[in-house]
């Protein structure tokens, strides 16, 4: 009786940790998406911001984000839309949402941006905006 029970117990262990994992093989991607003339942009951490606490490093951050956001925009003639100061004020780094009207336009304007942005030493990562679905949509077995 004991190992009978012992038994029901491991089977239904094993069918409980069994089936997500075969839920998760059939489960479709999420699905995401580029939108046209939008990029993320992430410029390399300034110890020198770093470098300031509190409302000093609140201060320098602002400058740097003023600074780099005019690059932005008389290099590549992108419109700022929002800077993440709170990311930008953590982690030295200034880290822009741009848009840009000619990108959103043309296809090829905006890999010819991207490429450019992407080649600039000044800046440490683009990257076009994407939406994604974060919820899978399972498959229903057959």
């Amino acid at each position: 009786m004991k190992s009978t029970v012992i038994l029901f117990s491991v089977l239904f262990l094993v069918s409980v940790l069994c089936f997500p994992l075969q839920a998760a093989e059939k489960a479709k991607p999420a699905e995401s998406r580029v939108i046209q003339g939008e990029f993320l942009v992430l410029f390399p951490e300034r110890q020198a911001v770093l470098a300031f606490e509190g409302k000093e490093r609140a201060a320098a951050t602002s400058v740097m984000l003023d600074m780099q956001a005019d690059y932005l925009k008389v290099r590549y003639g992108v419109s700022v839309e929002n800077t993440f100061s709170a990311i930008s004020e953590t982690t030295g780094k200034g880290m822009f949402f741009v848009t840009c009207e000619k990108a959103k336009e043309s296809a090829e304007y905006q890999e010819k941006l991207l490429e450019e942005m992407r080649a600039d030493p000044l800046i440490e990562a683009v990257s076009p905006n994407e939406v994604r679905k974060m919820i899978s949509v399972p498959v229903k077995p057959q």
